[in-house]
């Protein structure tokens, strides 16, 4: 199968096709509102997007339709049948609200959507409902997940990693495996929108969480990615070749101790198998044929779509690159500055300009900008001390 260049062509596109939410989430980076923005890329418009893509060529890039919530327009599922006709994949990630309802999910398997994903940032109603901002998400999350199991439709769950749940991702981690999720894709903050940086943990926490991740996607029958946080994939490396040396704090001790608790709980053995987002050469499909693969981050190999049609290089690095309403996809992506930059991990700064890691991983660029206000300074919440590992070619 032809490969991806990501010098040319993204392998995924996150398009919010509206910011319009009944939810109000303490870290959404669209400050979604209840009504649809007047603006917004109406359907001839979205189509002709769509096109645009399809110029990238084969094999084209995966689309996640996302918001706000993306059920919020009435047009959604005409979207998703002309993507699948012009043989383009799509995802759909969209809030646990009454909107999905059963006759919905039906309706978004006819019309060829991949997979569903749903937000669970918490095991419990306290944690889960407090984040999203509204009493009984936690409950209509979870009956979306029941439903969209007996119909058969691929599911994903995505968590955002903050100091609100980070000790109760285990047992967030139980309901993904119980619910048999196609993937875990696990967020960490962000500080833009309505996140603030205190909700993001520490350097030290993120490496516990991550070298955790890495034994959950290795021991459990649960796929992980993680976003936002792409030094999971030097984790992965790193402790692959059995060459990593950082000290576990006692964060990952606990969440360790709870994940070899719920394994012998739930009888399974572990399974030590190969991870969906594997570093070193690793990168396999998941159940529903939906691939991952390493070294993309912000603007490279990726890209952001907003919903009155504005290109950034992820929706949490908030650079407008161009706008679909005068420029093409294809051109905006292989002749805008910020994407020339973002595309060669060589222009990176300080410590990740020097990192042996830069090309498999990079860091969050949006979480850099944020902090720092330099999109190519380094990650802020990394804290590998470079130049010790000599990376295989």
């Amino acid at each position: 199968m032809q490969e991806f260049d990501l010098q040319k062509k993204p392998f995924i596109i996150f398009w919010e096709l509206t910011r319009a939410c009944m939810l109000a989430c303490k870290h959404c980076r669209a400050k979604a509102q209840r009504n649809r923005h007047p603006d917004e890329l109406n359907t001839e418009e979205v189509f002709r997007v769509i096109d645009y893509i399809a110029e990238f060529g084969q094999p084209y890039p995966l689309v996640v339709f996302t918001g706000g919530d993306p059920l919020m327009r009435e047009d959604v599922f005409e979207i998703v049948k002309y993507a699948n006709s012009r043989g383009i994949r799509s995802a759909m990630a969209f809030s646990g609200t009454k909107l999905a309802t059963e006759d919905r999910l039906k309706e978004l398997k006819k019309s060829g959507v991949a997979r569903i994903a749903i937000s669970l940032d918490g095991s419990n109603p306290e944690i889960h409902d407090y984040f999203r901002g509204v009493s009984g998400t936690f409950e209509t999350s979870l009956n979306i997940l029941e439903m969209a199991k007996e119909m058969d439709i691929s599911r994903q769950i995505n968590t955002t990693v903050s100091t609100f749940n980070i000790h109760d991702l285990p047992e967030i981690m139980r309901i993904g495996i119980e619910n048999d999720v196609a993937l875990w894709d696990v967020f960490f903050v962000v500080p833009t929108g309505r996140a603030k940086a205190d909700y993001m943990p520490s350097s030290k926490e993120f490496e516990d969480v991550l070298s955790w991740l890495y034994d959950v996607g290795r021991e459990t029958p649960l796929n992980v990615k993680s976003s936002a946080a792409t030094h999971l994939r030097r984790v992965e490396y790193m402790r692959d070749a059995g060459i990593y040396k950082m000290k576990m704090g006692d964060l990952y001790s606990e969440l360790k101790g709870k994940l070899d608790e719920i394994k012998a709980e739930m009888n399974f053995k572990s399974e030590h198998k190969a991870v969906v987002a594997g570093a070193h050469g690793r990168s396999l499909a998941a159940k529903d044929g939906i691939k991952r693969r390493m070294g993309i981050t912000d603007g490279r190999g990726m890209f952001f779509i907003s919903h009155i049609g504005e290109v950034y290089p992820s929706g949490f690095l908030p650079i407008i690159a161009g706008n679909v309403r005068k420029k093409t996809l294809k051109e905006i992506y292989m002749e805008t500055e910020i994407f020339r930059l973002l595309k060669d991990a060589n222009n990176l700064k300080g410590k990740c300009g020097k990192c042996e890691f830069r090309f498999m991983c990079g860091g969050s660029r949006a979480r850099a900008f944020a902090m720092s206000g330099d999109f190519l300074g380094p990650e802020p919440r990394c804290l590998y001390p470079t130049g010790k590992v000599e990376i295989e070619s």
